[in-house]
């Protein structure tokens, strides 16, 4: 006769709580499976003990609430959450959230790793209902388990936040979720919200931080007591947080890395790490801000135990980023687990002016490789840039036109035609293409699909633009194009972070020569145009504003024609498809050109060319 699962649970029930951390129950129940980690086998604490003191925290007995954890990758961040996860639904049942940026990363994560950690746990296996197709105890965002039950939602749906009392909250990549959900406001606020029947909840918020002002963990970290990992120099024993600063190597050579004591000044190489963290630990650098309800940590990957993210591999992380503000960022971001501060002030348009260049208009100069175009749309005409990328990334401005026409027509588009069909000259007898031009989607969208579709993906793209991706370009996705209503095929958009991607833009408008004329990578090169153009490449600059309570960055005005900066825009992200920023210098310089074959003369009246802008704003 089969045993009743429901005299089970009630016997289980009366069972007092296991007086046990949440590491004590990671290193005692705990096996990490082959399908989630590189380690696979009984979990220890031990290979990560400054995790020992976060997950501590999430205990059922600790007084602490809320738990900010502020982290870079390569350290086992994640795996903190997930060792709460198995904990509660073991030894503290209860409603429990877990948070994900998205539906689809929620799937991944249930998938990924929170199947592998019931599978691999024999006490969670008698605790969670099996998984069956028609069972809805157990699907991909919801396992019920007795005594309570774990949902997990995306953050970008906000039903899925709205749902039940929960009292274990886990508030995944928060820096990830969009600031205003549906109008309803922070989908943080939302989850949170939830929790507020619970006397005894917890809520376990962490993430790699991204914009400086814009960042929800970073300002969620500056409210608490903000805890940094201090270990022991094996030299002297003095005790202080591993800084990236501190890094020291011989010129081009990442191997020879090694960690300056900031207090005797010895080198300390990395395989004296274990012995260090192991005698670590948390030291709050606000004391006066200590609180029994919410504590602060931040870890960057430094830490990361022996054997993961080496300190070498850091140091040539960074020497293959610290020319590329893209790179950068994401290297701030991820591996020193800090906010990256945007320069959104546009350079003063003057500057740019003064500093002309002689190179003729719609002649390729010596070192560039290849050449892209951004067009803009507007109602009564085209207005494209045409730009040339050298292998480090430096860029001159060919040519800037303005192609008058209704948008809505075809003429204008068959003028565009014409300029794709161009060739531009070499000095050294070569002839370029537009090897990818992008085409921006906001306006007449219909239309622009219908230019796309003329040619392959590898000649014409359309563009969307989106303020809140924060990297150049995300994966295209297939779009129906309709013609009176009716599907007639399909194309591949792509999205680009046009905020992402001003940000650099003027980073890269703000470098100078060196001493002796040398431009540096990605510097931008100009020739003899006029003062608005240079109005209109400096149109914008970005503010922080408050909306709905929280610190937003917008992009705003302050010259009416910001053409010139859409184009140049549009233009650098047909160079990211291309694959400027991932093929090498030799790559690149071999991409370049064709051997120039007799050509028709060019009709400037036809495709606009050069035109000034004083004729066209007056």
């Amino acid at each position: 006769m089969e045993p009743r699962t429901d005299i089970i649970g009630f016997y289980q029930g009366l069972r007092p709580i296991e007086r046990i951390t949440v590491s004590q129950w990671a290193d005692k129940y705990r096996f990490l499976s082959p399908v989630s980690s590189a380690e696979p086998g009984r979990y220890r604490t031990s290979r990560t003990p400054y995790l020992r003191a976060i997950m501590d925290c999430l205990s059922v007995h600790d007084t602490h609430k809320k738990i900010v954890f502020v982290k870079a990758a390569q350290i086992g961040g994640t795996e903190s959450g997930t060792n709460f996860l198995g904990y509660c639904m073991h030894i503290a049942p209860a409603p429990t959230m877990f948070v994900q940026p998205t539906d689809e990363m929620v799937k991944r994560l249930s998938k990924g790793r929170i199947d592998p950690l019931i599978e691999m746990c024999p006490e969670l296996q008698q605790r969670v209902a099996p998984s069956k197709s028609r069972d809805s105890n157990n699907t991909i965002t919801q396992k019920s388990f007795n005594g309570g039950v774990l949902i997990l939602a995306g953050a970008n749906s906000a039903a899925g936040l709205r749902s039940v009392p929960i009292r274990n909250l886990v508030l995944d990549e928060v820096d990830a979720y969009p600031q205003d959900l549906d109008g309803e406001g922070s989908p943080i606020d939302l989850a949170t919200a939830r929790t507020r029947t619970f006397p005894n909840h917890k809520i376990f918020m962490l993430s790699t931080p991204t914009i400086e002002g814009a960042s929800a963990i970073a300002r969620e970290f500056a409210e608490t007591d903000q805890n940094f990992y201090h270990v022991p120099c094996p030299h002297c024993g003095g005790m202080q947080p591993l800084v990236f600063a501190n890094l020291k190597w011989d010129e081009g050579k990442p191997d020879t890395v090694k960690y300056k004591c900031t207090h005797c000044g010895e080198l300390i190489a990395e395989r004296h790490k274990v012995e260090m963290l192991a005698n670590g630990l948390w030291v709050p650098s606000k004391p006066e801000r200590v609180n029994p309800d919410v504590i602060g940590f931040h870890l960057n990957s430094l830490y990361s135990p022996y054997g993961w993210h080496s300190w070498k591999q850091i140091v040539r992380d960074f020497l293959a980023a610290k020319e590329n503000q893209s790179k950068l960022k994401v290297f701030v971001n991820t591996t020193l687990g800090e906010t990256w501060a945007e320069r959104g002030e546009a350079p003063p348009y003057k500057n740019l002016y003064n500093r002309r260049e002689q190179y003729k208009i719609n002649e390729v100069p010596a070192d560039v490789c290849f050449l892209t175009a951004g067009v803009d749309v507007q109602r009564d005409r085209l207005e494209l840039e045409i730009v040339g990328w050298c292998a480090d990334k430096r860029s001159y401005s060919i040519d800037f036109r303005v192609l008058d026409g209704d948008t809505a027509a075809t003429k204008v588009w068959n003028k565009l035609a014409d300029v794709l069909a161009e060739r531009w000259p070499r000095k050294d007898g070569m002839e370029f293409p537009i090897r990818l031009m992008a085409v921006d989607t906001g306006y007449n969208t219909t239309h622009v699909y219908n230019f796309c579709r003329r040619y392959g993906a590898d000649r014409v793209v359309p563009i969307k633009g989106q303020d809140h991706l924060g990297m150049a370009v995300s994966p295209p996705k297939s779009v129906d194009v309709t013609k009176a209503g009716k599907k007639v095929g399909k194309l591949r958009l792509w999205n680009i972070g046009v905020s992402f991607m001003k940000g650099e833009l003027y980073a890269a408008l703000r470098l100078e020569k060196d001493s002796d004329g040398t431009p540096p990578p990605n510097y931008c090169h100009f020739p003899e145009y006029d003062e608005h153009y240079f109005r209109g490449l400096t149109a914008e600059e970005q503010v922080k504003r408050i909306v709905r309570g929280y610190a937003k960055f917008q992009w705003v005005k302050r010259y009416e024609r910001n053409e010139p900066l859409d184009c140049r825009i549009y233009a650098r992200s047909a160079a990211v498809i291309i694959g400027l920023d991932r093929l090498t210098p030799k790559r690149l310089a071999a991409m370049g050109g064709a051997v120039a074959k007799k050509r028709e003369p060019r009709n400037s009246e036809s495709n606009g060319r050069s035109r000034d802008y004083n004729d066209f704003w007056g």
